[in-house]
């Protein structure tokens, strides 16, 4: 005699019910439901999935929903999206959106959409740190998270380290899925603090992250399948969060950031895709403008230059104040779009040397206004050299005189 199976929890019958119907009522979950097991409380029922609905305002009174979180770590509890009309659908952040149940000013949990206030852009140079974390007890550490931010927990000994990495810096996560080496989270640190969880004996501390990117159990990036293969990775074994450019023998660590980057590309989280869109973009037109400039030579740092002269919100501040003072014009060459064409167009180009451009912030001084032929001109090498905006501007001057 067979044994009977195992009778699901009522969020997997509700998970069932979803994936059968694809739109349903409460009604036609519970019917379904009922078709199917015996003796399941309806008022179960319709607490669970109001529970598993990401934009339903009383979820947070269930203990599932008890911490600020974001709805797109893929946990099974952000199963529904509400439709209207009491129908429910099967959530996808792709879709419905990011949410997130977060602290208001009263310290209360409540529901809205996630919105990108500021959104930082990320690029493959700002991977700057590795760390090497454990969980013994688990096989695996950080992968099944509810919670994002999360703390990132240290050994006891390296306390006065876990400042180090700065806001806005990612951390490669490596670690050891079933026995075999390999990375799983992209995160970066969101406050200066130091976390204490007196609870853990050994790894009482920790920083406050975000995750950028995660991959899950069953797609994880094998290290074996990486160029970090050839990594000694001893000194980071420890736990410390390691500076990527200080790794003993290490000589081709932009390569190493560029690789690992596109292979967490279909990992980043729906909230910091535009990390990753963006990035592919500028990748598609490097190769189209620059396509002898290997990573080796400039490559990461050519993507991070580009990525900050396309931060939308202080190049439209950097063009409106330039037309508050009438001064829409190329600093170089001294064109004008608004003379010529009758457009309130310029591009804007970031004035930090390339090989400097993984810096975090973009200042508007950072940055100036230019025409597109200048522009293009300001990001081609002469002689083996970018220019700057004096050394093209005397270039124009220099040719103009020999004429």
């Amino acid at each position: 005699m067979e044994p009977t199976p195992k009778k699901p929890t009522v969020w997997q019958m509700i998970k069932q019910a979803i994936d059968h119907l694809h739109t349903a009522s409460y009604s036609d979950i519970k019917e379904f439901i009922n078709s199917r097991w015996d003796d399941v409380n309806p008022l179960t029922i319709n607490a669970q999935i109001i529970a598993l609905t990401v934009n339903h305002n009383s979820r947070i009174h269930y203990p599932e929903n008890s911490k600020p979180r974001t709805t797109d770590l893929g946990s099974s509890y952000d199963l529904l999206f509400n439709i209207g009309r009491g129908r429910v659908a099967k959530y996808n952040p792709s879709i419905n959106g990011v949410w997130e149940i977060y602290l208001t000013e009263e310290n209360k949990l409540a529901v809205r959409p996630y919105v990108l206030i500021n959104q930082e852009l990320y690029t493959p140079a700002d991977i700057l740190w590795i760390k090497n974390v454990t969980n013994e007890e688990n096989g695996q550490a950080y992968m099944d998270l509810s919670e994002n931010p999360f703390v990132l927990h240290f050994p006891n000994k390296h306390k006065n380290n876990i400042p180090t990495p700065k806001i806005g810096e990612l951390i490669l996560i490596r670690q050891k899925i079933n026995g075999i080496p390999a990375f799983t989270h992209i995160v970066t640190p969101v406050t200066t603090n130091i976390e204490e969880d007196n609870s853990r004996t050994n790894f009482k501390f920790g920083r406050l992250v975000k995750v950028i990117a995660k991959t899950h159990l069953d797609n994880y990036i094998p290290v074996s399948q990486t160029l970090w293969n050839h990594v000694n990775f001893a000194p980071i074994s420890n736990g410390n969060a390691c500076r990527i450019d200080n790794i003993g023998k290490v000589n081709n660590a932009d390569e190493l950031r560029f690789e690992i980057w596109l292979k967490f590309s279909p990992h980043f989280l729906s909230s910091e895709k535009s990390s990753a869109s963006i990035t592919e973009a500028i990748i598609s037109e490097i190769e189209i403008t620059n396509p002898e400039l290997s990573v080796s030579e400039g490559r990461v740092y050519l993507i991070s230059h580009y990525a900050r002269e396309r931060n939308r919100e202080i190049v439209n501040r950097k063009k409106l104040n330039a037309l508050k003072s009438n001064s829409l014009i190329c600093e170089v060459c001294e064109f004008s779009f608004q003379t010529i064409y009758k457009a309130n167009y310029i591009e804007c180009h970031h004035i930090v040397p390339i090989s400097e451009s993984g810096q975090r912030k973009t200042n508007l001084d950072d940055l100036a206004l230019v025409c597109s032929n200048c522009h293009r001109m300001l990001h081609t090498k002469f002689e083996g050299e970018y220019l700057s905006i004096e050394q093209l501007k005397n270039r124009i001057i220099k040719l103009a005189n020999q004429l």
